[in-house]
This record gives C-alpha cells, sequence and structure tokens, in this order.
C-alpha cells in the first residue's frame, strides 16, 4: 500500500472516529436532558397529589391484609394453557 494511500485512509477513519464520538455525546447529552423531564414530569405530580390534602383519611397508600384468606372461586377448578 503506497504511503499516500495510508496517509487518507489514517484522516478517512480519524474524521469517521470524530463523527461517532461527537455523535455518542449528543446521544449521552439528550438522555441526559430526557431523563431530566421526565423525573420533573413524574416529581411535579407527585407534589401535586400531597398537596391536594386527604380530607383526614389516613394510610392511603398501605397494604390491607384480610383476617382470613379468600375463599375458593366457583367453576370449573383450575385451567391450565398448553399442550401439557
Amino acid at each position: 500500500m503506497r504511503r499516500d494511500d495510508v496517509r487518507f485512509a489514517m484522516a478517512a477513519r480519524d474524521d469517521g472516529m470524530r463523527k461517532i464520538s461527537r455523535f455518542t455525546w449528543r446521544a449521552g447529552a439528550v438522555g441526559v436532558v430526557c431523563s431530566a423531564l421526565i423525573a420533573a414530569a413524574f416529581g411535579h405530580s407527585v407534589a401535586a397529589d400531597h398537596g391536594q390534602g386527604n380530607g383526614g383519611q389516613q394510610g392511603q397508600g398501605t397494604i390491607i391484609v384480610p383476617a382470613e384468606p379468600p375463599a375458593p372461586a366457583q367453576g370449573a377448578g383450575q385451567v391450565t394453557s398448553g399442550a401439557s
């Protein structure tokens, strides 16, 4: 391979690497901005929900465990899907 061809190939490779690097940084920056916007949107909705007040209700958002397990369902019994 001639020396001029090697220099041209190296310059083309370096140019391509610069373009890819620039694109990668831009894509990363766009991702960070989008993440911040999503976090701000969800954070705003949570803050708005807490600011409304519950009218004195307590325990909202907690899990209530029943005293006894649910009764078995009436019907055909267990249904399986598949060919087994």
